[in-house]
């Protein structure tokens, strides 16, 4: 008798059908949805491994586990495939015998079957049970997707609304929050992921499930917008904001390029806020952060965040007043003057000493020339414009100037 039969006296429930498919295998069963949510799980509770036991517990399959099954080549299988996929223990994670299967609508994985089948031997009959279980289990996924896609567009909207400074009400945002039923306690930071090479349906599929599944951080919202990936990040009071969101960004990245290969992506974050009416300067902390490193990839290669930038902050700004003001620096000008005359390459020493704070050698090496090839250069810019490179003061104008 086909499942289906079977089914039309059992509950139209994902509990009835999770109990439906332990019978029939003889096995504790658990439906989960893409993110790795239990959507419900059997009553069958003998044999039953750690693994099972924390994602119950949890109501979501620990961060670990996920990790594992990946690494075990696992995830991949069922993100491709719509046959059962039989994985073999994996100890170091507490999983035991399992037989998966994904549940699909068209080209999308709406979710999970699993079924843990420790000292079980499945039928072939029992499999055919199975694929038809996760045929049966996709329209309680879809509309349960449904739901959540409808609650994630109106947070994004809301999400964008505070990006961009257009709430600045406290009440008005409590009041939205709650009707959200999205907390926006503690520390909050905006985090961007800028894909390079752009943004294709599998990447964004990926980069959602990863936001879903990186369990050690609290993601309050996300959003896409071109070829940017917006993370609103939250953590409590007592950690620290802004490492949490260098955790995430290096965590995001390493498991991204480990499962799809992809690597062009640039990463940063904004200002770390206690009231989420200043989230939009966060968001252009950002922003900005993104540009500068754009502008300047070899000085900034290393920066994440708006404090990261250090001087590189205001030279947007010096460099519009230096534009309105007709501003040219008198000792950049004679360096260039010299060099054009004599052929030579003063200025670019220059700025490679002050690029690698003064270090002789460094510098040097960077240039392929003998040190005191360097000093002689340096020696010789004194001579051309006085130029005193011990001032600290002299020195920081000269090293702002240069880069704008």
């Amino acid at each position: 008798m086909s499942l289906y039969n079977h089914f039309e006296q059992m509950p139209d429930s994902p509990e009835g059908l999770a109990d439906y498919i332990a019978d029939e295998l003889g096995c504790p069963v658990t439906i989960e949805d893409a993110n790795h949510r239990i959507v419900s799980y059997s009553s069958h509770e003998t044999n039953v491994d750690d693994a099972r036991t924390a994602t119950i517990m949890r109501r979501k399959v620990p961060e670990h586990v996920v990790n594992g099954l990946w690494q075990a080549k696992v995830m991949s299988e069922l993100f491709e495939s719509s046959s059962p996929v039989f994985v073999s223990p994996i100890p170091t994670i507490g999983l035991g015998n399992r037989i998966a299967i994904s549940v699909w609508k068209n080209k999308e994985v709406l979710g999970f079957i699993w079924a843990q089948t420790d000292g079980v031997e499945v039928s072939q009959q029992q499999l055919d049970k199975l694929k038809e279980a996760s045929s049966l289990a996709s329209s309680h996924l879809l509309k349960q997707r449904d739901r959540r896609r409808k609650k994630e567009e109106d947070v994004q909207e809301f999400m964008w609304q505070l990006f961009h400074g257009a709430l600045d009400n406290d009440t008005e945002i409590e009041k939205r929050a709650r009707r959200l039923n999205l907390s926006l306690e503690g520390d909050l930071c905006v985090t961007i992921l800028e894909f390079t090479e752009g943004i294709s349906p599998s990447i964004e599929r990926h980069a959602s499930y990863l936001t879903e599944t990186l369990q050690q951080t609290r993601i309050a919202g996300r959003m896409f917008d071109d070829n940017f990936l917006l993370l609103l990040v939250q953590t409590n009071e007592n950690v620290d904001a802004a490492s949490v969101s260098k955790g995430l960004l290096h965590d995001f990245t390493h498991k991204l390029r480990e499962r799809t290969g992809i690597s062009a992506v640039n990463t940063a974050y904004g200002k770390v806020c206690q009231n989420p009416k200043d989230l939009h300067i966060s968001y252009r902390q950002a922003q900005k952060t993104l540009e500068l490193k754009a502008q300047y990839p070899d000085a900034l290669a290393h920066a994440e965040s708006f404090q990261d930038l250090g001087v590189y902050q205001f030279l947007h700004e010096i460099a519009a007043m230096y534009e309105k003001e007709s501003f040219r620096n008198e000792t950049i000008e004679s360096i260039k003057a010299y060099d054009r005359m004599h052929n030579t390459n003063l200025l670019d020493s220059l700025r490679t000493f002050l690029r690698h704070n003064s270090n002789t050698y460094q510098a040097a090496g960077h240039l392929h020339i003998h040190a005191n090839t360097l000093l002689y250069r340096l020696k010789r810019i004194k001579e051309i414009t006085g130029l005193d490179l011990n001032d600290a003061n002299q020195k920081t104008k000269l090293f702002i100037d240069l880069m704008i």
